[in-house]
């Protein structure tokens, strides 16, 4: 039966191995390093995540100005399909025409949560007759995985 070392029997060890090189002498106990020359690994860097915040203002940016073939370039394979530009075009303009909330005219600054393995940004629009957000989903690529034109304050699910 094995037990698990204590905290105390851990300190021992390590103190009698200090005890062993105390006691020898400097030579044998110092590595000689004459010829040595010490090389530092090169830095590892992470890719830093997309900057979603900028990202979903570049996209209401090309919505506002009707440049939905470049938004739908930006979807992933999930939604290139049902979001073709001839489409999110049409809900563009039902958004602002049919569902009252009127001509955009300007937007303040974004809100960007975590939501699983997703990024969501929404942003809230000001519109001519009626506020609302335009809530923008990313992966972790920075594609788009879902874009909604909301009333103001529809919760993250």
């Amino acid at each position: 039966m094995f037990s698990r070392p204590s905290r105390f029997s851990v300190a021992v060890t390590i103190a009698s191995s200090a005890l062993v090189l105390v006691t020898g002498t400097v030579s044998s106990a110092m590595p000689d390093t004459t010829d040595t020359a010490v090389v530092a690994p090169p830095p590892v860097t992470a890719p830093s995540p997309p900057p979603y915040k900028q990202l979903a203002l570049k996209t209401l940016d090309q919505v506002v100005k009707g440049n939905f073939v470049a938004v739908s370039a930006r979807f992933d394979e999930s939604i290139r399909q049902e979001g073709n530009p001839a489409v999110l075009a049409n809900a563009w303009k039902e958004y602002q025409d049919q569902l009252g909330f009127g001509r955009y005219q300007s937007h303040r600054e974004p809100r960007q949560v975590v939501s699983g393995d997703r990024t969501v940004v929404d942003i809230p629009l000001r519109m001519a007759e009626q506020p609302g957000d335009l809530r923008v989903v990313f992966d972790g690529k920075g594609h788009i995985e879902g874009l909604w034109f909301l009333k103001k304050g529809v919760p993250v699910p």
